[in-house]
């Protein structure tokens, strides 16, 4: 059964199924007035990986000192044009020497995410503080390639007013849809389209159908399953089961297999992804809301405070940064171009991280859903992620990185996070908008009853809080990728586990991102004890898998 299937017991991009090539990255921005020749020397290792965030199943790891880089040859600025706290974080004057992780063979050959070719040097003006020390190892970067960041004001979140198309202008999946009212469900989350009928079978399963008679949901109330058909042709199914164990088997894209996991008279919820050949797994911490029951990301490393305090200060002067791979661009970076830019400088480690998330979430998407289903956005100069909308998405990271600092002040006396204080309800309670990335492909509802879907690497706002009795919040759509893709100001209604999904991705792309940072390598980090204690990933989670799809094939029949 296992084995074509490589076990990877490790923590790592579970949104996007892989953790892609990561670089030996410093992250640390260089005062101002810093040394402005440093350079760092770099050798490739498209074929070993970057270490994980953190093992589920290793014992909790203290180290005061600077740790060795797992990909690079960091050789940090003198002490003396450091303060004190940044001394600990670059690790003073020690040369972090590259060593290599056999740990990951899953990983090998899965992007080139924050990689050059090898061989490639780029040239230009020479690099300074972050530049230094985010560079990917593997050649020598002496040049300032990364895209330019337009000068547009920051004062918008939400964009300009935006209609959709005209039907004579509109993809064949929009143009044949009614339009109208949407249908409101007690048996789906979220409404249906505009003409969506809801009727019971033969076999007791509710259905749910366009106005065209095309089934949209099955859902059967005996064995718990839920089977949805999404706009772009993926099927996803949902096994809720009386044990809580839930089953997510889909055509395309990540897969995973739940299971309850108990630890000091705490439950969490025991997630062994599958994706591409390859399981891993994740913890999370089990919470309802009003009926609805939600997993919130449990992070398996903390630092310790300075380290957070770090990662969400400012710079007074912008730090520049060459992303190796836009001379040089790999397949989704190309695709992609006419949506996302990169920046060139950054001000603060959590603008860094965002477009780090970005890069992440669009590589995930590319290599799970290859070829995309959405069509590439047009490469015309001016992409949808405009800095507006990275900067509502930083604000957002910078949200994040402050909760786990909350976390881990209560994990350091002994205190069990409250999952309910971490949820995205918790959040988007708090009267104020929220940016999100959504996490995978998700079908909505626009304005005029149309169905319209969202993928990975797309961003939404949340405009309110829960609504009552749906189950669902109100959010406007940022940024798109085009064709049956929801427009930019579409407003939508987001099922709470969808949002949570989301935060969970977020959270999980922004621990990658700084864990593989010196500066997290250059403090004492923990893993709390009941991710030490976890079992190993599911073996025979690809099984179950399998067998559900059958099932639902059977159920579709």
């Amino acid at each position: 059964m296992l084995s074509n299937i490589q076990r990877v017991d490790r923590r790592f991009d579970t949104r996007g199924g892989l953790m892609i090539g990561l670089a030996a990255l410093g992250a640390i921005l260089a005062p101002p007035g810093a040394d402005a020749q440093q350079q760092t020397q770099q050798t490739q290792t498209q074929q070993t990986p970057q270490r994980p965030v953190v093992p589920l199943n290793q014992k909790p790891v203290v180290n005061t000192q600077a740790r060795p880089g797992t990909n690079g040859t960091n050789n940090n600025v003198p002490a003396t044009q450091n303060n004190a706290l940044q001394n600990l974080l670059r690790g003073g004057t020690n040369n972090n020497t590259a060593t290599t992780n056999q740990q990951r063979p899953a990983l090998n050959n899965l992007g080139n995410l924050l990689q050059n070719k090898a061989g490639t040097q780029n040239t230009g003006s020479q690099n300074t503080g972050i530049q230094n020390l985010f560079n990917k190892s593997g050649n020598q970067n002496t040049g300032n390639a990364g895209l330019q960041k337009a000068n547009v004001p920051v004062n918008s979140t939400s964009g300009p007013t935006h209609s959709l198309p005209s039907p004579s202008h509109l993809p064949p999946a929009f143009a044949n849809q009614p339009t109208g009212p949407a249908v409101r469900s007690r048996n789906f989350a979220g409404p249906g389209p505009a003409g969506s009928k809801e009727t019971t079978n033969g076999k007791g399963d509710i259905v749910r159908k366009a106005a065209d008679g095309s089934v949209i949901d099955v859902r059967s109330p005996k064995n718990g399953m839920l089977i949805h058909h999404a706009l772009n042709g993926n099927r996803r199914v949902v096994v809720e089961r009386p044990d809580h164990s839930r089953i997510v088997a889909a055509s395309r894209g990540v897969q995973y297999v739940q299971h309850p996991y108990s630890y000091g008279g705490h439950t969490y919820d025991h997630r062994t992804y599958y994706a591409q050949g390859k399981v891993f797994h994740q913890l999370y911490r089990p919470y309802n809301y009003r009926g609805t029951n939600l997993d919130v990301y449990a992070t398996s490393r903390y630092y310790e405070p300075r380290f957070y305090q770090w990662a969400t200060g400012r710079q007074t002067t912008p730090q520049p940064f060459t992303w190796g791979y836009t001379s040089n661009p790999p397949p989704w970076f190309a695709y992609y171009k006419g949506y996302f830019t990169l920046d060139s400088s950054y001000t603060t480690p959590t603008l860094w991280l965002t477009d780090f998330l970005f890069a992440s979430s669009l590589s995930s998407h590319y290599e799970n859903n290859s070829p995309p289903a959405s069509d590439a956005p047009p490469a015309d100069g001016s992409a949808a992620i405009t800095p507006e909308v990275k900067q509502a998405v930083a604000r957002e990271v910078t949200l994040q990185v402050k909760q786990e600092s909350t976390e881990a002040q209560q994990n350091a006396q002994h205190q069990e996070p409250d999952a309910g204080a971490s949820s995205v309800v918790n959040e988007i309670s708090d009267g104020q908008q929220h940016t999100f990335l959504a996490d995978s492909d998700l079908d909505l509802v626009d304005p005029s009853g149309r169905r319209c879907m969202i993928s990975q690497g797309d961003v939404v706002q949340t405009t309110g809080g829960p609504q009552a009795g749906t189950g669902t919040a109100t959010a406007v759509i940022l940024a798109s990728k085009g064709g049956v893709e929801c427009g930019r100001a579409t407003q939508v209604e987001i099922a709470l586990t969808d949002l949570q999904e989301m935060q969970n991705h977020m959270r999980e792309t922004i621990d990658q991102g700084m864990a593989n940072t010196n500066a997290a390598k250059a403090v004492t980090s923990t893993t709390p004890e009941f991710a030490a204690q976890v079992p190993p990933a599911d073996a025979d989670a690809p099984h179950e898998l399998e067998q559900q799809q059958q099932l639902a094939a059977l159920a579709d029949g």
